[in-house]
């Protein structure tokens, strides 16, 4: 085994996946109360530079542990994630915790029903004890705003965990909770999972309900296109472990759709068929971060995929990127107050009309009539079906998750549009670039599976996306919990100097 795979040795018990943790509460090994705990001591010593965990209700969750200890021991009647404790991210609301989506007109909201997504991991046993950090309004790959302050990666405190589920990543990668729930619509699951070295799960879109999710604001019941809700953990076998119980109808569905989602294509990673993009022709990637997917497809091969570095879909992924905006600008809009609105008016109008900048391009998709979004909802519909078209020939295709890893923390602007850079092989470039290789399994509401690689540059986690067929999320997850058998997955940072 080489050095850039797992260490034969277990992991400390911190660090061990959901699914070993659940084989210990069932048979008795350890108990609900006591693994809490553990994770409410790991709270106390790292929390404090991480800043992952913003909000908790201890009582509550040493109620619900105590119920599971309590609870009969027939392996047959215990419930999934019996005893597991728990973080979820603060766009979703938690009965007995504040819900505020990083926005401070929303410091004090308390939901008084769990979202739906939340109920059924509840519903499944799963104790809930605290919430993670997010960026304002959940729209950055930076998780700060100024109700909680800034999250640091658990791999360099100067560094970004990612977002907008960045705190849910820290919290994972950090031993803090074995498992999260986390939403994407511009990589806010798959980025955090990259920058801190964790898995994380981008459902196709429609697999998980999102009442009670913020966005939209509390009391609204809009079902965002593009927007979807998924697991982080350190197993890709916990990915599908909370899959099978997230999965589910919207309400409004629930009389007469169920959500089935079909097994994995394959077995075996020799019967895979995958398609690598490992290039920077298109979208702006570091040759680093390249030569880390390079190498990684080698260990692939090595252990029996077969992988083509030359197939694409047949699309036009400028054109694809323009649509994915299109849909998605309006979505962030209208969040927007009015004189935010107006502002980006005001600083567009001096842009030529031909402007590319993603000022112009927002001002532009704001101002979209309906018979345009029409057309928009059109060329999304082309994109689904050249898509599967192409996974008649492939089952996979695997592409970096973001242009670089995690970077410095940089908070200029307050998130304004075209107000920061970031680094690609020592040249700036647009910080909302970094939404083009998360935009294509999006814009297609494709599923898609953030996987570490094991490689490290500058210290700093890599990990890629392996994006699947729609609605076909098992095989994009089976996959990765393959590849994690032959050459190992998670690895746990450090956490030097973290603490006092």
């Amino acid at each position: 085994m080489s050095d850039r795979q797992r260490e034969s040795s277990p992991q400390p018990l911190e660090f061990q996946s959901a699914t070993e943790l659940l084989r210990l509460l069932r048979a008795r090994r350890i108990g609900a109360v006591e693994l809490l705990k553990l994770h409410l001591e790991r709270l106390e010593k790292y929390n404090p530079a991480l800043n992952a965990v913003v909000a908790t209700d201890v009582e509550g969750a040493l109620r619900a542990a105590t119920a599971a200890d309590n609870a009969a021991h027939d392996a047959g009647d215990l419930r999934p994630l019996h005893g597991l404790p728990m973080t979820i991210k603060d766009t979703f609301e938690v009965v007995g915790m504040p819900a505020t989506c990083g926005l401070p007109f929303l410091a004090e909201h308390r939901p008084q029903r769990d979202a739906d997504a939340v109920a059924r991991l509840k519903a499944a046993g799963a104790i809930v004890y605290g919430k993670t950090n997010v960026p304002a309004a959940a729209a950055d790959w930076q998780s700060y705003n100024s109700i909680y302050g800034q999250s640091n990666n658990p791999w360099d405190t100067t560094r970004s965990p990612g977002g907008s589920s960045g705190g849910a990543a820290a919290s994972v990668a950090a031993g803090l909770a074995p498992l999260e729930l986390g939403s994407d619509i511009g990589g806010s699951i798959r980025c955090p999972a990259h920058f801190c070295g964790v898995y994380g799960h981008k459902t196709s879109h429609g697999v998980v309900p999102g009442r009670g999710h913020i966005p939209p604001l509390p009391g609204q019941t809009l079902t965002y296109e593009l927007g979807v809700f998924g697991p982080l953990a350190r197993s890709a076998q916990d990915l599908e472990l909370a899959l099978d119980i997230l999965a589910a109808p919207g309400e409004l569905q629930q009389p007469a759709v169920r959500i089935a989602i079909p097994p994995s294509r394959h077995e075996r990673l020799r019967d895979f068929r995958v398609a690598v993009w490992a290039d920077s022709d298109t979208f702006a990637v570091d040759r680093l971060c390249l030569e880390a997917i390079e190498s990684y497809v080698e260990d692939l091969r090595r252990v029996g995929a077969k992988v083509d570095f030359k197939a694409r879909p047949d699309i036009d992924w400028h054109a694809a990127y323009d649509t994915y905006l299109a849909t998605l600008l309006p979505i962030v809009g209208s969040g927007l107050p009015a004189a935010a609105v107006q502002e980006l008016f005001d600083a567009a109008r001096v842009l030529p009309p031909d402007s590319t900048s993603y000022l112009a391009r927002t001002a532009r998709a704001l101002t979209m009539r309906h018979f345009e979004y029409f057309n928009v909802r059109e060329q999304r519909e082309q994109l689904f079906r050249r898509w599967r078209d192409f996974f008649t020939r492939f089952d996979l295709l695997i592409c970096p998750v973001m242009p670089t890893v995690a970077y410095p923390h940089d908070h200029r602007g307050e998130g304004a549009v075209d107000a920061r850079t970031v680094l690609v092989d020592g040249r700036p470039r647009p910080y909302e670039d970094g939404f083009q290789w998360p935009a294509l399994a999006v814009v297609a509401d494709l599923p898609s599976t953030a996987v570490p690689t094991g490689r490290f540059i500058d210290g700093l986690p890599m990990g890629v996306q392996v994006i699947g067929p729609y609605m076909e999320d098992r095989t994009p997850l089976r996959f990765a919990q393959l590849v994690e058998h032959e050459l190992g997955g998670f690895k746990a940072p450090t956490l030097q100097g973290l603490t006092p």
